[in-house]
């Protein structure tokens, strides 16, 4: 796949200049020329010393107020954006607003899961659940495939995120899906644990998720009494190979984002990156999880949001680009 056809709609512009030595791990502040709000920020050194920052980041969205000041501001600069191909177009769009060249290589994959064809026919239990519970923008889509499959059937669901709320909304607007939802107060699966309704060993609940996806969302409900049936039914793999032009201009990049541990080694395997050199480019994780692997392999200077999700990911893109 060609450079060009990865760069349309609004994700193409100026190859920026290349830092000469990587600025360390500092505390953050509020930026007055970005159009950021704030509440706490999380950092992990490469020597694993997790920081914590006098504030957090929350991207709003560029207004017509702003958005000329900081298209200035960001003019030449360039992000690299690594989610599987498609699911780039949200983050392309907002920061292609601030004026920010947006460079799509994406380093994962989705494949299906050994309990994919299983899916349908679990929707339709005839001892029903009390929760169906989806953690990701993946897992919703398929979750989404195999629903139509099983004839839609109203089902209470559980979701991770604004983004795998957002893939689900249409159903709700046209009255296909009426029952019960929930969403946490934070995206990760540690506060679905905590906060989800869970009434002992009468509460019976299915999680569709992904193969590499960890134990912490079915172990933690098991933990509070809860009947839980997991099924793998989707997985991603890394991508192994991209075209040396594109490579290339990644790693012109000021800023590399990860929005999954995968990505994260996709991207040292495709570079061959010491994680102990100066000229990488920052990198900003949509998360925790997606930090610490950064943080095992040795990485340096990794911003990610507190709250997990794609407002918080925005911030801390503009605040690596702000520091370099």
């Amino acid at each position: 796949m060609s450079s060009a056809s990865l760069n349309a709609a609004a994700c193409a512009g100026v190859r920026p200049q290349v830092a000469s030595k990587r600025p360390g791990v500092t505390s953050v502040g509020h930026g007055a020329s970005s159009s950021v709000s704030w509440s706490s920020v999380g950092l992990f050194t490469s020597s694993g010393r997790f920081l914590r920052g006098p504030l957090t980041m929350k991207a709003a969205p560029a207004t017509a107020a702003t958005s000329k000041e900081t298209s200035e501001q960001y003019t030449g600069r360039r992000v690299v954006l690594t989610r599987e191909e498609g699911k780039n177009g949200d983050m392309c769009a907002r920061l292609a607003a601030r004026g920010i060249d947006c460079l799509e290589m994406p380093l994962i994959e989705s494949v299906v899961g050994p309990d994919r064809d299983a899916l349908p026919a679990a929707l339709n239990d005839p001892e029903g659940w009390t929760w169906v519970c989806i953690t990701s923008p993946e897992a919703a889509k398929v979750f989404l495939e195999a629903w139509q499959e099983a004839g839609r059937p109203d089902l209470p669901i559980a979701t991770v995120g604004k983004g795998t709320a957002k893939i689900l909304a249409t159903h709700y607007a046209t009255g296909a899906l009426t029952a019960a939802t929930f969403t946490p107060s934070k995206a990760n699966a540690d506060t679905m644990v905590l906060e989800l309704p869970v009434h002992g060993d009468s509460t019976r609940v299915l999680y569709p998720a992904s193969a590499k996806a960890a134990s912490t969302l079915q172990d933690g409900l098991a933990a509070r009494g809860a009947n839980v049936t997991r099924l793998n039914t989707y997985s991603t793999e890394k991508v192994t190979a991209v075209g040396p032009d594109l490579l290339q201009q990644a790693l012109a990049a000021d800023v590399v984002t990860f929005g999954s541990p995968s990505a994260v080694k996709a991207w040292m395997a495709l570079t061959g990156l010491d994680p102990t050199a100066e000229d990488h480019p920052a990198y900003a994780c949509i998360g925790g999880t997606s930090a610490k692997a950064c943080d095992t392999i040795g990485l340096p200077g990794v911003l990610f949001p507190e709250d997990p999700g794609v407002d918080g990911w925005e911030g801390v893109v503009l605040k690596a680009l702000e520091a370099r």
